[in-house]
């Protein structure tokens, strides 16, 4: 091989690796942080969240929450997400500097902690963030940052969460909504098992990343006795999930427990599904949907027929949208 050719053929593998390891492919797959069984269930809301626009520095953002646990309930994990975009200084991707206060909605206090004083930041647990990976216009960073709630308790919960832009400078960065998760105990609810997902996997079917490479994967480990489990639901987040200045047809999809779709000819997966419908999991097309207002792409699904024993999953894929997968939660709940 002559040196020519050699430089050739070094700059083609330079650029494949690029893109297989452009963040735009399914590369972050989004990791439980909390799976128990519970006596109870949970809730997730994003209140009244909007796309907040460029956020300058000392510039805030605010969301109003309005969520009801049963009586008698108990949390026992919550969690408040900031889902944000475009964080740059400039032409130059910066992580963003973000705090977030609660303000109670009734009295007007600031959220306090044990000691009465005023806490007017609410702790940071987690980051997570991702970003096109490779050099082209505009690869700023996006992701999810996760918070305490302060106190959740049961009965009617009004308050209002306001994050800031912290940063220095002529750093800035886009909000595109605000979420809140509780799960809880409750003497009269369920039996059941929740895992709770989070991440931020970005995905986009652009610059040679192909839908299959635009996949992001959620796990759901461990045991299920699927003979004493009564119903399955999966509640998905993905901002900018189903957002498109163009109207694509199935733009999104959602597999859950689908492996090897396209192996087997279409006839005779046609036949196997009618005897067994839930051999190979199960798609759904234009699973998230949100718009120019309400980035946040929320799809919720009853996927009991399709549970196994062991070894749950879904997948998230980009067929011509674009999108950031952030949390995967199953519940199911069981026999008592």
């Amino acid at each position: 091989m002559n040196l020519i050719k050699y430089e050739a053929v070094i700059l083609i593998l330079i650029s494949f690796a690029a893109a297989s390891s452009a963040t735009y492919a399914g590369d972050n797959p989004i990791t439980t942080v909390y799976n128990e069984k519970i006596n109870g269930g949970y809730i997730f809301s994003t209140g009244n969240s909007t796309y907040s626009g460029q956020l300058n520095p000392d510039d805030s953002y605010s969301v109003s929450f309005d969520t009801a646990l049963p009586e008698n309930s108990e949390v026992k994990f919550s969690r408040a997400y900031v889902y944000w975009g475009w964080s740059k200084n400039g032409q130059s991707a910066v992580y963003p500097d973000i705090s977030l206060s609660r303000t109670d909605e009734i009295t007007g206090d600031i959220s306090t902690d044990n000691s009465g004083d005023i806490a007017a930041e609410l702790n940071k647990v987690s980051e997570y963030t991702d970003s096109k990976g490779f050099v082209s216009s505009n690869d700023f960073f996006s992701g999810v940052y996760a918070f305490e709630t302060g106190d959740i308790t049961p009965g009617i919960n009004k308050f209002i969460l306001t994050a800031e832009n912290t940063g220095d400078n002529e750093s800035t960065f886009v909000i595109q909504g605000i979420g809140i998760l509780a799960v809880y105990e409750d003497p009269s609810g369920k039996t059941g098992t929740i895992w709770i997902n989070e991440g931020c996997d970005m995905l986009s079917a652009t610059y040679g990343i192909t839908p299959e490479m635009a996949t992001g994967t959620a796990f759901f480990e461990g045991n299920i006795e699927k003979s004493r489990v009564n119903s399955a639901k999966m509640h998905l987040i993905a901002p900018s999930g189903g957002y498109t200045r163009t109207d694509t047809p199935e733009k999104n999809a959602v597999y859950f427990n689908r492996k090897d779709e396209n192996k087997m000819p279409g006839f005779f997966e046609s036949i196997l599904l009618m005897l067994f419908p839930g051999y190979n999991g199960k798609t759904w097309t234009d699973a998230f949907d949100s718009d120019e207002i309400q980035q946040i792409g929320i799809d919720t699904r009853d996927v009991t027929p399709w549970l196994k024993e062991s070894g749950n999953f879904v997948k998230v894929r980009d067929q011509g949208d674009y999108m950031l997968f952030t949390n995967a939660i199953l519940f199911t709940e069981e026999e008592t």
